[in-house]
């Protein structure tokens, strides 16, 4: 079988849909399935490529154009004639004319349901290509049970041919400090104890409301905790650093930390919370459970089937319920220890080698039929 993947998000660092990638990718290869595969790439000289081994039935070829508009309805579509491929595997958006199989990739379906976290164009573009994808597609994988339920009853699609592939988490993450994370930390402006947020300056990520719930904790109850958000930019990033820049001097603003540091700054930090708006599958919080970290997320989309009995489940736009539930994870040491030994048991149950497995019979399922 000769399979096609669209890895270009592999050189957004910083991103979920380059985590997914990444991983997926390393995970496969690590399982040296007999079929061969053509990987998509616009920048060939990104250090993630460098992981990629060098075998005969895997070659990488790179996109010339990183413009969607042009790259994936021409070039994508003239390279899966090119290389003959029985089958190729997006994310999200797929070229209208391709040769063999479809196989896409549809985390969630954010920009239907909070488009105002996006720009008009993306939220224009996804509404008419995604939909569109879905349809063609023979195979949809998306993480999460919501997600799921969510893409069928969106897009009408039939339940049986949208497979749900639990996302992985890294073993760096659950491995103990190798003598460094203090100098990590320290070289970011850390100092413990803190409570920790991961995801992009996005809207949807709440993090406002987050700096505002923190603010009620250290006045209602005096603990001494740094709040720090990691993440790159995003939609509407400007405004969202305003408002947290106005509300206290302890919260910590990283940016973008690259993966390599990024399990320090879990396994340091004394509480996780991400109480985003939407999520289609949250590995933040993936990471942060399998770090053994204390974790609070929000009740809403796909986080309370992430998280199960293992944390703190909170209301996302109350940000009274936030901060008592970081004053309790904070003060109740019998708790902080339940929701550590739980964390690392649910995340224990999520592995890119399961998610790789369960891809590759996807493929093998969209060209059988």
């Amino acid at each position: 079988m000769n399979i096609g993947i669209d890895v270009h998000a592999a050189e957004a660092d910083g991103s979920g849909n380059c985590t997914y990638i990444r991983q997926t990718m390393k995970a496969l290869f690590a399982l040296d399935p007999p079929h061969h595969f053509t990987l998509y790439a616009t920048d060939l000289d990104h250090p993630f490529y460098g992981e990629i081994p060098r075998r005969p039935n895997i070659r990488l070829r790179e996109i010339p154009v990183s413009q969607a508009l042009i790259r994936i309805p021409v070039f994508l579509a003239r390279a899966t004639v090119r290389d003959k491929l029985d089958v190729l595997h997006v994310q999200y958006i797929a070229p209208p004319f391709l040769r063999g199989k479809l196989v896409a990739t549809i985390h969630d379906l954010a920009f239907l349901h909070v488009p105002e976290t996006f720009s008009k164009f993306f939220v224009r573009r996804s509404k008419v290509f995604v939909r569109r994808t879905a349809r063609k597609a023979a195979r949809v994988i998306t993480g999460s049970r919501y997600s799921h339920d969510d893409i069928v009853g969106s897009y009408g699609l039939d339940p049986r041919k949208i497979k749900i592939i639990p996302y992985g988490v890294s073993p760096e993450f659950s491995r103990g400090d190798d003598g460094r994370d203090d100098a990590v930390i320290a070289a970011h402006g850390l100092h413990p104890p803190y409570v920790l947020c991961v995801g992009r300056l996005n809207p949807r990520k709440n993090l406002v409301s987050l700096a505002r719930a923190f603010e009620r904790m250290k006045a209602e109850a005096g603990l001494p905790h740094q709040l720090v958000i990691v993440g790159k930019e995003d939609f509407e990033t400007t405004q969202t650093l305003a408002a947290i820049q106005n509300i206290r001097r302890d919260i910590v603003l990283t940016g973008y930390v690259p993966d390599a540091e990024l399990p320090a700054l879990y396994r340091k930090a004394d509480i996780f919370i991400y109480p985003s708006l939407f999520e289609g599958g949250g590995l933040p919080l993936l990471e942060a459970m399998a770090a053994g970290v204390p974790s609070i997320a929000s009740n809403a989309t796909s986080l309370p089937e992430i998280i199960s009995d293992a944390g703190i489940l909170v209301d996302p736009l109350s940000e009274e319920d936030i901060a008592g539930a970081l004053i309790r994870m904070a003060t109740e040491p019998g708790l902080r220890e339940e929701c550590r030994k739980k964390g690392r048991s649910r995340a224990g149950l999520f592995s890119w080698d399961s998610a790789a497995r369960k891809t590759l019979q996807v493929y093998e399922d969209a060209v059988l039929g």
